[in-house]
């Protein structure tokens, strides 16, 4: 299982997270309301926490990361 960590402050609406399984990078609304899967190979890079979202993949770009959610 991966480990989901939740952003606790954005620079914009959007980050860009990177996939850990295939490197793919993606943007990404800040507050989401669904699950997000990778474009590339389907796995989830985001998951909603009811503010800010939760990430599985590495930020690129647009926010900073807190512990594991």
């Amino acid at each position: 299982m991966k480990d989901f960590v939740k952003i606790r402050h954005v620079n914009d609406h959007f980050v860009k997270i990177k996939c850990r399984n295939c490197g793919n990078e993606q943007l990404v609304f800040a507050r989401i309301s669904s699950q997000v899967t990778c474009n590339i190979c389907g796995s989830t890079i985001a998951k909603p926490t009811g503010g800010l979202l939760a990430a599985a993949g590495d930020l690129v770009g647009g926010g900073k990361d807190e512990k594991p959610a």
